[in-house]
């Protein structure tokens, strides 16, 4: 009986033993093995009416009462793959770039370059001073820096000049003085992606500095600045709170000073701000006084406006990178201010006369109607970069500036490479890494309005053109960013077929 109720309790404690403790013992002596991850079968779509139905159910299934326009074309043979509103105007926020892009590179050359002078009558330096007058031509370049103004006028002080007998006049007269695009978002205005495009462009004309909470709660915060900028007088009035919620708001000043009120939390990291010049010839002529004060040069006239309408002896000039190379910049982030600055420029050489809004958009119309067949009945380009709700243009429209790019060796590389590739750079770094590296394309939003132009290869490495522009509601960009990333997926699944009977282009 002993000998049975041994037994007993040894299987008990047996059976307790490989209940409690069996994947422990697993782990220990077997190798763990990675879950086996299905493979996804994407069906191809053979053939123009595959595509055609499926691009149909994708703007079907999308259940948006929005316009949407898509044309899908064949930059290899050259026909038409889908159509949709394709003669019907749209708004194109930012892919109006692509127009600007163009027309700059075929009027202007890829090689042109902006620049920046110092120029004066006098004609002799005396005794540390310069005899007449100094000009400062500004140009619209939009890449221009405070660095760059100070590397120029160091020149100066090389000539031994410590004053200036004359006048120092600044010459913006490349460019209007209307520094806004017809039909701006006024709340776009004190953003720096919306900042005034004038001859001068000084640091995209916005400059940065950061809030450094104090140490104590109730005290002033500290100005950081930076040497990147010219900085007018800032009045701090933020304030280091403990905790809670903080705000802080910024305002601009007669006399080119700024005040920044409101409230930083203590133990925060330094809080960056961003400010618009908005007063332009104050900003400038504030600054040039500086960079002289600087260098120790007085002026005996005055720090004033002026046109260099004479012939002047050139002191030191900058010159921005060439147009190839600010292209790639404006269409990879889609910058507003060298899109701005280049559209005036254009008009300023077209029509030889200041740049201005209304010369841009009549030189850039008629130089994509002359040199890239574009038919510009109902086109309307005022601004250059596409801010403006105002601005119309066609998929048909869009569609011809991009196949004639394409196939125009000219500015074909410099206009294809400036383009956004999909989940690698650009505002295309973080859209379609699904298929990355397969598109090309210029985005566009503003508010109620998303658009996606340009290149994709399609499943038989075929290359595609696309238009795709979205009106709507405000509000929805997400939903509509959405349905054109499937668009352009489902165009990577397209295979030609043997019975589409198109022939190559060239």
């Amino acid at each position: 009986m002993k000998l049975f109720k041994l037994l007993a309790i040894t299987w008990i404690v047996c059976c307790l033993s490989s209940v409690a403790f069996p994947k422990h013992k697993k782990q220990a002596h077997s190798p763990t093995r990675a879950p086996i991850k299905k493979r996804v079968v994407v069906p191809v779509l053979y053939g123009a009416t595959r595509l055609n139905g499926e691009i149909n159910r994708l703007i079907g299934a999308a259940n948006t009462k929005a316009k949407i326009t898509v044309y899908v074309k064949s930059m290899q043979y050259g026909d038409n793959l889908f159509v949709r509103n394709i003669n019907v105007p749209f708004t194109p926020a930012s892919t109006l770039k692509l127009l600007t892009a163009e027309a700059g590179l075929l009027y202007l050359g890829p090689n042109y370059r902006f620049p920046t002078q110092l120029l004066t009558d006098a004609s002799s330096v005396r005794n540390g001073v310069l005899h007449g007058n100094l000009y400062i031509v500004l140009s619209g370049d939009p890449t221009l820096t405070y660095e760059d103004l100070l590397d120029m006028m160091t020149h100066l002080q090389e000539m031994g000049v410590r004053a200036i007998s004359g006048n120092v006049n600044i010459d913006n007269t490349a460019y209007d003085q209307r520094f806004y695009g017809p039909g701006w978002d006024g709340k776009d205005k004190s953003y720096c992606y919306a900042a005034p495009i004038s001859a001068s462009i000084i640091n995209h004309n916005c400059i940065s500095f950061s809030m450094q909470p104090a140490k104590q709660s109730g005290s002033r915060a500290q100005v950081v600045t930076s040497s990147k900028y010219f900085y007018p007088k800032i009045n701090n009035f933020v304030v280091t709170k403990k905790k809670g919620t903080c705000n802080m708001r910024l305002s601009a000043n007669p006399g080119s000073s700024i005040s920044i009120e409101g409230c930083v939390s203590k133990g925060q990291y330094a809080s960056g701000v961003s400010y618009v010049v908005t007063d332009v010839p104050d900003y400038n002529r504030a600054l040039f006084k500086s960079l002289l004060d600087r260098m120790a040069i007085s002026v005996y006239g005055r720090v004033t406006f002026g046109s260099a309408d004479r012939q002047l002896s050139l002191i030191s000039q900058h010159e921005s990178e060439p147009l190839q190379v600010l292209v790639n910049e404006m269409l990879k982030k889609s910058d507003n201010i060298i899109a701005g600055a280049l559209f005036k420029k254009i008009g300023q050489k077209y029509t030889r006369q200041p740049g201005s809004w209304e010369n841009g958009s009549l030189a850039v119309s008629r130089i994509l109607a002359k040199n890239a067949q574009v038919n510009i009945a109902g086109l309307r380009v005022l601004d250059g970069s596409g801010l403006s709700s105002d601005n119309l243009a066609t998929a048909a429209q869009m569609m011809r500036v991009l196949e004639f790019a394409y196939h125009h060796d000219l500015i074909s590389e410099h206009f294809v490479s400036a383009l956004p590739i999909s989940g690698v750079d650009g505002t295309l770094k973080h859209r379609m890494q699904n298929i990355i590296r397969k598109v090309r394309a210029k985005t566009g939003t503003i508010s109620g309005v998303v658009s996606l132009a340009g290149y994709v290869t399609s499943k038989n490495k075929e290359p595609l053109g696309f238009v795709i522009m979205i009106n709507g509601n405000k509000g929805l960009g997400w939903q509509y960013k959405a349905l054109e990333d499937k668009i352009v997926t489902a165009l990577t699944r397209y295979a030609r077929t043997n019975n589409q009977g198109a022939t190559r282009v060239g």
